[in-house]
C-alpha cells in the first residue's frame, strides 16, 4: 500500500477537487494551544497561531529558507552589528502604523514575559541593544559577532507598542491586545478548544484563501482521524502513523509530508532528589542523592533503548532513530553520535560502575496530546529500562498540566523543533545553564548546568566563518552527548491530511500555517 504524497520532502501530490472549497477553513490540531501571547512560550502549538497574527523581521519558507517579513533587507553594517530596513505602508490591525519602535519595543519584552515556562530569550540573547535612525530602520548592535542573528529573529513575533506597552499575557487571551500585522485578525480564544481567527484584508503579504479560519483542538488521535474521514474538518495536523495509508487513499482526501526537524527525546532532571518526582530506591529502599546526576546511569539508561525499534514498531516508520538532536541533513550534525544497536550488558556495567547494580525505580512522564505515540513510547521505553534493573512505571498527562509541570519531573518525554535550523537551539535554550542576564537557558526545566558547554557554545556563535562555526558547534554537541545530558529517541516526520482541493506545502518546523493553505 503506497502513499501517494508520504514522506517526500518538499513535494506534494494533490488530487484534483471534486467539489466547491468553502470560504471557511477549519483545521484540527493535535495538540493544546494555551496563550495568544506570541511571547509567552516557545511551544509549536502557540507558535502556529502567534503566525498567522503577528509578523517577524525575518520568516521561514517550508524548507526552513530565510526570507524577508516586516524587513524587507538587512546586512551586516560591521563586526558587532545588523541593519534592517521595514517595508513601508504597514499597518496594524487597528490601522495604526508599524514603525521601527514597535521593533525595539518587541525586543525588550519578548525574553522577559512574567511566569513564562519557556520563552524566546535564546533567540535574542547576543543583542546589545537596537535603535531606530528613522521609522523604517532599526540598527541592532550585538554582544560580538552574531551570524545568526537574522536567523534568530524569524522566531521572534513583532508587536505593537501602542497596545501591548499596557497589556499582560491575560490580554492577548481574551484578545483586547492580540493586534498583529499579520494575515489574519483575532476573533476568539476558547481554552482547550478553539481559536477563531478572520482575514486581514490590508496584510501586505500573498493573497488569503480564507475569511475565516477555526483551529479545533483534537487532542485524541482516533477523534482527529475520524475527524477528517468525516470532513468535519478540512485538514489536520500529526495524523496518526497508523492513520496514515486509510486517510491518504479515502476518497476525497490526500497526505502532504516531509522529513522533520523536531527531536523526541528524554530529558533527565539534575536537581536534589527531594526536589524531583518518581525517583525512588528499589522495594522501598533509601536513596541518598539523584542517580541521574550520575553520567554512568544516564549512559546506561541510553545504552539500553532500542530506538530502531520503537521507530518501526511504535512509530511505524514515520520517525527517524537518532542518537543525538539534529538529523544527519543539518548544519552542525555530528557524524560521530550515530544510533548504535543496545547492549543490555553493558548498560547493566554502567549501572553497577555509577553505583547502582541492584537498579532503583523511576517514573517515565509523557504528555497525551502534543506527539504523535508519546505514551505508547514511554511505555517501550519503560520496559527496555525495566529489563536492566531500573523498574520503571509511564505516567502521562495531558500538555497543558504537563508543560508548567516539567521541572518538577525526574526524567519525562519532550520534543524540541530546533527552530535556529543548527544545533545551537537545544545548547543555548535547553542544555545552556540558566542566566536571563545572557540570554542563557530560556526552556531550562531539568537544572542542568556545564560552564564547559556553555563557553564552548557562546564560543562558537560569535564565529561569522560558517565552517568554522559549524566545526565549532559540532564540538558542543559531542561534548553534550559525551555527557548524555538528555537522551534522544528520534527525529519526528511531518505530516498533513487535506480534503482535495486544498494545497499546503508540507514544513520541516512542523508549523500548521493556515495563511499558506491554498485552493487548487
Amino acid at each position: 500500500m503506497k502513499l501517494k504524497s508520504f514522506f517526500v520532502a518538499s513535494t506534494v501530490a494533490f488530487a484534483v477537487a471534486s467539489t466547491a472549497v468553502a470560504e471557511d477553513l477549519t483545521i484540527g490540531v493535535g495538540a493544546s494551544i494555551t496563550s495568544i501571547d506570541p511571547h509567552f512560550y516557545n511551544a509549536s502549538p502557540n507558535n502556529n497561531i502567534a503566525m498567522q497574527i503577528f509578523d517577524r523581521l525575518t520568516e521561514r519558507s517550508a524548507t526552513g529558507a530565510l526570507e524577508p517579513g516586516l524587513a524587507e533587507s538587512w546586512e551586516a553594517t560591521g563586526e558587532e552589528e545588523w541593519t534592517f530596513k521595514l517595508r513601508e505602508g504597514v499597518t496594524w490591525h487597528d490601522g495604526e502604523p508599524f514603525t521601527s519602535d514597535d521593533v525595539i519595543f518587541s525586543l525588550s519584552r519578548a525574553g522577559d514575559v512574567p511566569n513564562s515556562p519557556g520563552g524566546f530569550g535564546g533567540f535574542i540573547r547576543s543583542i546589545e541593544s537596537a535603535s531606530a535612525p528613522d521609522d523604517t530602520t532599526v540598527v541592532i548592535k550585538t554582544k560580538g559577532p552574531a551570524p545568526n542573528l537574522p536567523g534568530n529573529l524569524a522566531n521572534i513575533a513583532i508587536i505593537s507598542r501602542h497596545v501591548g506597552e499596557r497589556a499582560e499575557t491575560a490580554d492577548y487571551n481574551d484578545g483586547s491586545a492580540a493586534i498583529g500585522t499579520g494575515a489574519l485578525k483575532f476573533e476568539s480564544f476558547n481554552n482547550g478548544d478553539s481559536v477563531v481567527l478572520s482575514r486581514n484584508d490590508d496584510w501586505w503579504g500573498h493573497e488569503l484563501a480564507w475569511e475565516t479560519v477555526t483551529y479545533r483542538m483534537l487532542t485524541s488521535n482516533g477523534g482527529r482521524t475520524a475527524a477528517m474521514l468525516a470532513q468535519d474538518v478540512d485538514m489536520i495536523d500529526t495524523p496518526p502513523a497508523v492513520d496514515l495509508p486509510r486517510l491518504d487513499q479515502a476518497e476525497g482526501l490526500h497526505v502532504s509530508s516531509t522529513a522533520g526537524l523536531r527531536a523526541i527525546y528524554l530529558m533527565p532532571n539534575y536537581r536534589p532528589l527531594d526536589e524531583v518526582l518518581g525517583i525512588s530506591g528499589k522495594g522501598g529502599a533509601t536513596l541518598t542523592e539523584n542517580p541521574l546526576t550520575n553520567v554512568n546511569v544516564r549512559k546506561a539508561l541510553a545504552e539500553a533503548i532500542n530506538r530502531e525499534a520503537i521507530v518501526e514498531r511504535i512509530m511505524e516508520g514515520t520517525a527517524t532513530a537518532s542518537a543525538q538532536w539534529l538529523p544527519s541533513s543539518a548544519y552542525s550534525y555530528a557524524p560521530s553520535k550515530s544510533v548504535e544497536a543496545p547492549d543490555l550488558e553493558e548498560a547493566k556495567a554502567l549501572l553497577a560502575e555509577g553505583g547502582y547494580e541492584d537498579g532503583f525505580s523511576l517514573t517515565l512522564f509523557a504528555p497525551t496530546d502534543r506527539y504523535p505515540n508519546a505514551p505508547a513510547v514511554a511505555q517501550a521505553v519503560a520496559q527496555m529500562w525495566t529489563r536492566i534493573g531500573v523498574e520503571t512505571s509511564v505516567e502521562a498527562l495531558p500538555w497543558a498540566n504537563y508543560s508548567s509541570r516539567r521541572n518538577e519531573f525526574g526524567i519525562h518525554l519532550i520534543g524540541l523543533g530546533n527552530s535556529t535550523f543548527d544545533a545551537s537551539s537545544m545548547l543555548v535554550n535547553v542544555l545552556g545553564s540558566v542566566d536571563p542576564e545572557n540570554g542563557m537557558g530560556a526552556s531550562n526545566q531539568s537544572g542542568y548546568g556545564n560552564p564547559a558547554l556553555d563557553e564552548m557554545t557562546l564560543e562558537a556563535l560569535r564565529i561569522s566563518d560558517d565552517a568554522a562555526r559549524e566545526a565549532k558547534l559540532i564540538e558542543a554537541v559531542e561534548m553534550a552527548m559525551d555527557d548524555q545530558a538528555i537522551i534522544p529517541l528520534y527525529q519526528q516526520s511531518n505530516a498533513w491530511a487535506l480534503r482535495d482541493g486544498l494545497t499546503y506545502a508540507p514544513r520541516i518546523d512542523e508549523r500548521t500555517v493556515a495563511k499558506d493553505v491554498m485552493k487548487e
